[in-house]
C-alpha cells in the first residue's frame, strides 16, 4: 500500500479574519460593548482518504496563550484592534487501511498570529445567533497555506462579562496524487471567548 501524503495541519489554525465592510447594520444588542480577547479554543480534524482505501487523520486540540488585543461591537460592526496569541500543541496523525489502523504519530504544531487589525459586519438572529455576511469571525489556514474564510454564522452566549461565540466550519475537497484520488475533509470548531471592560 502507498503511504499517504500527511499534511501538516491540513485544517487548521483558527483565525479571528479580516472582514470586508457592508452597509447594514444589526441596530444594538445586549452584546455590544468593549471586550477583552481572552482566548480561543478549538478542535480540528482533517481526514484524507484515498480511492484505494487508505486513509489518514490529522486531529489538534488547543487553547491558545499569550493573548491579546480588544474587540469593540458596536452598532452591526465588529473590530479587533491589536489581536494577537499563540498556538503552541500537538497534532495527532492516524493512518489506516480501510479500518485497520496501520500507524500514529504526533509533531508539535506552533504558530503566532501577530497584532493585527480587522472589522466587519454582523447581523444578531433571534437571541442567541450571530452572522457574519461578508466575512466569518474565524478563519483556517489550510497544509498549503492557503487562507480560508467566507460569510458563516454561529451561537454566542454571555455569562456575566464573558462573552463566547462559537462557530464550525467544514471543507471537503479532491485532490490526485501520483494517479490516486483523494478526498479531504477539514472540520473546524471554535469558541472565541472575550470579557467585557
Amino acid at each position: 500500500m502507498k503511504k499517504l501524503f500527511v499534511p501538516v495541519l491540513l485544517s487548521t489554525v483558527i483565525l479571528f479574519s479580516a472582514c470586508k465592510k457592508d452597509k447594514s447594520s444589526s441596530g444594538n444588542s445586549a452584546i455590544e460593548g468593549t471586550y477583552k480577547f481572552k482566548y480561543i479554543s478549538a478542535k480540528t480534524n482533517s481526514t484524507i482518504s484515498g480511492s484505494l482505501g487508505d486513509k489518514a487523520v490529522t486531529t489538534s486540540d488547543y487553547t491558545t496563550t499569550n493573548n491579546g488585543g480588544t474587540v469593540t461591537i458596536s452598532n452591526g460592526t465588529l473590530t479587533a484592534t491589536g489581536l494577537t496569541y499563540t498556538v503552541d500543541t500537538e497534532a495527532k496523525v492516524y493512518e489506516y487501511n480501510g479500518t485497520d489502523l496501520l500507524d500514529s504519530t504526533s509533531f508539535p504544531f506552533t504558530f503566532t498570529l501577530p497584532q493585527s487589525n480587522s472589522s466587519g459586519q454582523y447581523k444578531l438572529i433571534g437571541s442567541d445567533s450571530i452572522y457574519f455576511p461578508q466575512g466569518s469571525i474565524t478563519a483556517t489556514i489550510d497544509g498549503n497555506g492557503n487562507y480560508q474564510s467566507g460569510a458563516g454564522g454561529g451561537h454566542y452566549s454571555i455569562n456575566g462579562t464573558l462573552l463566547t461565540i462559537t462557530q464550525s466550519a467544514t471543507k471537503d475537497s479532491t485532490f490526485d496524487d501520483s494517479g490516486e484520488t483523494y478526498n479531504m475533509i477539514d472540520s473546524a470548531s471554535a469558541s472565541i471567548v472575550m470579557e467585557k471592560q
